[in-house]
């Protein structure tokens, strides 16, 4: 069975419930959890299944993936092109708190939450 390492971003406390509700019943088996700023209440990491992942989708849960990319289409909101990989931010910094997950440099878009579409 494939485990998803996925970022997941909390922006309303009803979705961040359901959220928890997964990590509780270790549909969601969380690594990482911190706080965000301006607007985004927090930001898990964790491991989930396909089933898991899908009924995030499902109830609106903006992620992004950790692994697995090539199940995955990253673009920016912005440009709308595909993401490259050397885009992808990594590190836990101040644009890491804000939610930003990609700094797109095809139409100097800067620093952006990813458009994420899973494809299974």
């Amino acid at each position: 069975m494939k485990k998803y390492l996925i970022r997941v971003y909390i922006f309303d406390p009803q979705i961040g419930n359901l959220v928890n509700m997964c990590i509780d019943s270790g549909a969601f088996k969380l690594t990482k959890s911190n706080e965000g700023k301006e607007g985004l209440l927090c930001i898990y990491e964790g491991y989930v299944t396909t089933k898991c992942l899908i009924f995030l989708i499902g109830i609106g849960v903006t992620y992004f993936p950790l692994n697995n990319y090539e199940d995955f289409v990253i673009t920016c909101p912005n440009c709308g092109e595909r993401i490259d990989d050397e885009m992808i931010l990594l590190t836990y910094d101040e644009n890491y708190f804000m939610g930003y997950n990609i700094n797109c440099n095809r139409q100097d878009c800067g620093l952006q939450m990813a458009n994420v579409e899973f494809l299974k």
